[in-house]
C-alpha cells in the first residue's frame, strides 16, 4: 500500500474514533526521509522506531498526537508528535499542529510547521554548520563564544512584525549571557500568545524546562497586541563547543 494511501486510511480511523498515540509513524518516518535527501543528507538508517543517524547517535522520531474534524468549518486539524532522542540520552518532544481542508493537508501542515520551526536548527548544528536555510549568530554565554542557529518565526493569526522579533532576540541574548549551560548542544523555544489584546501566554524553555527568569523578562516586554489572536513560536539552537 502507498504510504500516503496509508496515511489517508490511518487519518479516517482517527477521525472517525478516539485519537491516540501510536498511529501514522510510518508516515512521519518517510516525510522526514524526503527531508533529508532533500537536503541531499543520507548517513541515516531507517528503523522500525524511527531514522537513526549513527555518527551522531541521534534518533528522529514521530507519531499522531490527535486528528479533529470541525464539520462546521469543514476543516481538519492534526497534531504530531516529533521527538528527538540525543546520544547522551536528552529527548527533545514537540507538539505540532497543522490544519487543512483535508486530513493529509493538515498532517503535512503539522510536519511542515516541525521542519520550518525546530528541525532546521537542529540539522545545521547536527550536520551541516553552512546550511542556508537557517538564520546563523554567535552569542557570548558565559564568556564563550557559542554557535547560535534560529528557526525562521512560527505563526498564526496576526504576525509579530521582524524589528520586534530582532528586539525579542536581542532581548534573550542578554538574558543568556551570564547563563551557565553546558557544552552540549542546547535548544531553546519560545511560545507567545496573544488574544484580543491580552497576553495570555509567554513561556521561554530551554532543553525542555522552563526558565522562569527569562520567561518573566519576556512577559514583562511591551509585545504589540493588535488584533484577534496572535500565536508566535521561536526556535533556536546553541551549538556544543
Amino acid at each position: 500500500m502507498h504510504p500516503v494511501i496509508r496515511l489517508l486510511a490511518t487519518l479516517i480511523v482517527l477521525l472517525s474514533s478516539v485519537a491516540h498515540a501510536g498511529q501514522g509513524r510510518e508516515y512521519v518516518n518517510s516525510y522526514f526521509e524526503l527531508w533529508l535527501k532533500a537536503h541531499n543528507f543520507t548517513k541515516f538508517e531507517k528503523k522500525p522506531n524511527g531514522l537513526f543517524f549513527p555518527a551522531q547517535g541521534v534518533l528522529l522520531d514521530g507519531e499522531i498526537h490527535e486528528a479533529k474534524e470541525f464539520s462546521s468549518s469543514k476543516l481538519y486539524s492534526v497534531e504530531s508528535r516529533v521527538s528527538i532522542t540525543f546520544k547522551d540520552g536528552r529527548r527533545l518532544d514537540d507538539f505540532v499542529a497543522g490544519i487543512g481542508s483535508s486530513a493529509e493537508d493538515a498532517f503535512k501542515d503539522s510536519l511542515q510547521n516541525f521542519c520550518l520551526t525546530t528541525l532546521h536548527p537542529i540539522y545545521a548544528e547536527l550536520f551541516d554548520h553552512s546550511d542556508s536555510h537557517v538564520r546563523k549568530d554567535a552569542w557570548e554565554i558565559n564568556g564563550t563564544r557559542r554557535r547560535i542557529f534560529l528557526s525562521e518565526w512560527g505563526q498564526r493569526g496576526v504576525s509579530i512584525n521582524e524589528a520586534t522579533q530582532k528586539q525579542i532576540e536581542q532581548l534573550i541574548a542578554a538574558e543568556l549571557r551570564n547563563t551557565s549551560p553546558t557544552k552540549e548542544l542546547q535548544w531553546a523555544k519560545l511560545v507567545v500568545l496573544i488574544v484580543k489584546g491580552k497576553v495570555e501566554q509567554v513561556a521561554f524553555t530551554v532543553n525542555g524546562m522552563q526558565d522562569e527568569r527569562i520567561t518573566r523578562r519576556l512577559s514583562a516586554f511591551k509585545w504589540p497586541v493588535s488584533g484577534e489572536f496572535t500565536m508566535a513560536k521561536s526556535f533556536f539552537v546553541i551549538g556544543g563547543v
